[in-house]
């Protein structure tokens, strides 16, 4: 079975009383379609991953266009041999993209690049590249020549940028997964003095649409049981979820306590904890309270 993943987001202004009756109409729509995913709603927009059969997820959009109000929505689509999600949430939020900087606007289509101007301006050589995603996002994929601020949390933007030796004066190329966050990066980056700032349109979702395997090295991490998307926009076969923290796990290992071969990410293998060494949080808990399998552990390669 084929489904369809669809990311998408805008800006505009909702009143505080017509979120709590978008939220129920979207759920029960969503729950009739059998579309499954993550719609984040506030008074600043609406930021969503939707997935499910494609008649079903064209029959979602239009009806959120039609309750929302907006018929100019840029979707970003990729294809799945699984849902994305394993139901459909609806939740309100104080900010959709949370950068706990109170008075930000978004600059919503301001100096955007399409992905062929991104990848012409690529080749020139006084510019900086800049990754504004969180570390472990990094640690999957990102541009040749990006540099990053080493983020936990996109709220730690403005004070890492801040802190960062990056020319002002020299021209900046801003990305994350789907352009939501470069929407408000770019206008931070113009009070911190930033002279020339461009954002790629629609992210790295939109550029490896147009440019497979070309200056994006990796994968792209996304915010779903996919996982990441390789440079054909599939869900990945290289990751998996971490068991013990959601972040890309790629590092193979045998759990200590039921010797399943299973993967975690590189953070929890380099904390040398035991019981990290584990498939799941039920064996790590398990294997912390000594209950340990008495098979001996086979090594892997």
């Amino acid at each position: 079975m084929s489904y369809e993943i669809v990311s998408f987001y805008r800006f505009v202004s909702f009143s505080k009383p017509d979120l709590k009756k978008m939220r129920a109409e979207l759920l029960q729509k969503g729950e009739k379609e059998q579309v499954v995913g993550l719609i984040l709603l506030s008074v600043e927009g609406i930021n969503a991953t939707v997935s499910g059969k494609q008649g079903n997820i064209n029959n979602y959009l239009r009806f959120i266009e039609e309750v929302t109000g907006i018929n100019d929505f840029f979707y970003k689509k990729s294809p799945s041999a699984i849902p994305a999600f394993k139901k459909i949430r609806v939740k309100i939020k104080k900010e959709i993209i949370t950068f706990r900087k109170p008075g930000t606007s978004a600059s919503f289509g301001f100096h955007d690049l399409e992905p062929d101007e991104w990848e012409s301006m690529l080749n020139e050589e006084q510019i900086t590249v800049l990754d504004i995603r969180n570390d472990y996002e990094v640690e999957v994929g990102q541009f040749k020549r990006a540099k990053n601020l080493g983020l936990k949390e996109f709220s730690e933007f403005s004070q890492k940028l801040e802190s960062a030796d990056l020319p002002k004066e020299q021209k900046t190329l801003l990305y994350c997964t789907g352009g939501i966050r470069c929407e408000k990066a770019i206008k931070e980056m113009q009070k911190q003095g930033f002279k020339e700032v461009y954002q790629l349109k629609g992210g790295i979702l939109h550029y490896l649409k147009s440019f497979p395997d070309k200056n994006f090295e990796g994968e792209c991490f996304v915010f779903d049981h996919r996982v990441a998307v390789d440079q054909g926009l599939k869900p990945s076969i290289k990751y998996s979820l971490c068991p013990h923290c959601g972040q890309a796990a790629g590092e193979r290992i045998q759990c200590m306590h039921c010797r399943k071969q299973t993967k975690i990410c590189k953070n929890c293998l380099g904390k040398s904890l035991d019981y990290l060494m584990t498939c799941t949080k039920n064996c790590a808990h398990h294997f912390r309270l000594g209950h340990q399998c008495k098979k001996p552990q086979k090594n892997i390669s």
